[in-house]
């Protein structure tokens, strides 16, 4: 019942670098955490006994794809965290299940390939392919990287993907689609559609009411690997691994429109109608009976045992507001204005995200009080920035946009006691950040959500 990790690492010769033997180890969790996700997916207990066979298919083809992963590092590949953009090109990208609405139902049948990809195969030729005598190898090498280019196969790994502020559009783990924000705005409509359905047969009969909150966790956040993604379009630039006179283009943005849609595909996520949970839901998980402690794979909570229906909407708020504040990527926007005015700004993306939050319009009480969560995120990411960026402009901006926000006017129809409250201790915490940036860290964070990259904690793979 503990997370682990899988690998795949190998015995190399230390004379030749020839690869002798490879180990392989899967971790359990992988096939426990796939059956969650399918779980709250498609609610399979109707009756209570059920066996669930699709999230079990689902589960075992993801450890299938997972052993191919891992045996792939035995032979010498990288992670290639492109390829989820160009056709699942690659067994060694991180696959997030491609789950499908097919006549409004969720479809759990293509949720991961079955084989190995295109890149894969390039890859072991290029790796392993014996020429024939007289051959120029180095030309023949060559050949296949560009036989592979023009097929739309290319390659970019960890360095270009796992850090929050890298700037590829396409390289990410546990991403899907070839336009980031598109693929967004589908898995948010996947989304909808299971929370919908989401209830009792979620859990076998006999399963105490409070597990429901287990399954629902990772429903309630299926979007958050694919909102990081589409952060990284914004301020983001395409590259490749280019080299002296292969003809490639090197660098270039990302065009504005394209950022900008990415930025409203996000910014949608944070509407308060999508984060707050039906009212289903929250009359059906009760506090946790004797011997089911809380845990670490449940939402955060600020009201003791019951169950708290405004942290997790803050933890998701909190997720997507991280990314898009993020300094790398705020400088980045500082200096592709400066060097082309047509491209968005920083001040453009920090006004468009305090409209979102502070301009809603909330149809409930509920809904007012999610958005009063998410203004207090989007202030303490800001806050956050405007004291933590390495680029000056960064702070300035930010520094400003905060003085700004201490005026702005309750909008019309909003003007409420609670309202009113919350804009006071706004303005408060603002000016005492603006009179010492640095006690910043002694606020009260955010809400953390429970652990992400399906098994909860970053793999650690051993790369020949």
């Amino acid at each position: 019942q503990t997370r682990g990790w899988s690998y795949g690492s190998t015995v190399t010769d230390p004379r030749t670098g020839e690869i002798i033997k490879g180990h392989v180890s899967l971790g359990s969790l992988r096939v426990r955490q796939d059956f969650l996700i399918a779980q709250g997916l498609t609610a399979p207990f109707l009756n209570g006994d059920e066996s669930a066979t699709e999230s079990e298919r689902m589960a075992l083809a993801r450890i299938r794809q997972l052993s191919a992963h891992e045996v792939g590092h035995t032979l010498g590949l990288q992670h290639n965290y492109i390829s989820s953009s160009q056709g699942r090109a690659s067994v060694m990208d991180y696959p997030h299940p491609n789950i499908k609405l097919t006549n409004g139902r969720i479809d759990l049948s293509d949720a991961y390939q079955d084989g190995i990809g295109a890149w894969d195969k390039e890859a072991i030729k290029f790796g392993y392919q014996d020429f024939p005598p007289g051959t120029d190898e180095k030309a023949a090498l060559s050949g296949l990287i560009g036989a592979a280019r023009a097929r739309g196969l290319t390659f970019l790994t960890d360095q270009d993907a796992r850090p929050a502020g890298s700037a590829h559009p396409q390289a990410h783990l546990w991403d899907n689609g070839v336009t980031i924000a598109d693929e967004l705005d589908r898995m948010m409509k996947v989304r909808r559609v299971a929370l919908d359905q989401f209830g009792d047969r979620a859990i076998p009969r006999g399963a105490p009411m409070a597990t429901l909150e287990e399954v629902l966790v990772p429903l309630y956040l299926h979007h958050r690997y694919q909102v990081e993604a589409a952060a990284k379009v914004i301020g983001g630039q395409w590259y490749d691994y280019a080299l002296r006179g292969d003809g490639v283009e090197p660098v270039k943005s990302v065009a504005p429109k394209d950022q900008l849609a990415a930025l409203g595909s996000i910014l949608a996520t944070l509407k308060t109608s999508e984060l707050a949970l039906p009212r289903s839901i929250l009359a059906r998980i009760p506090p946790r009976p004797v011997t089911y402690a809380p845990h670490r794979e449940l939402f955060d909570r600020s009201t003791g045992l019951v169950f708290d229906a405004i942290s997790p909407a803050a933890a998701a708020a909190d997720m997507v507001v991280q990314f898009v504040f993020n300094p790398e990527r705020a400088a980045r926007l500082v200096q592709q204005k400066a060097l082309d005015p047509g491209q968005p700004g920083l001040d453009l993306v920090i006004d468009r995200v305090v409209a979102s939050a502070f301009d809603a319009s909330p149809a409930s009480a509920y809904e007012a009080e999610i958005g009063r969560a998410v203004q207090r995120v989007v202030l303490d990411r800001l806050m956050g920035l405007a004291v933590s960026a390495k680029m000056s402009q960064v702070r300035a901006v930010a520094t400003q946009k905060l003085s700004q926000l201490v005026g702005r006017p309750i909008q019309a129809g909003a003007v409420s006691a609670e309202n009113r409250a919350a804009r006071a201790l706004f303005a408060a915490d603002i000016r005492r950040f603006l009179a010492r940036p640095h006690d910043a860290t002694k606020l009260i964070a955010a809400p953390d959500a429970p652990p992400g990259s399906p098994i909860g904690l970053p793999d650690i793979e051993w790369i020949p």
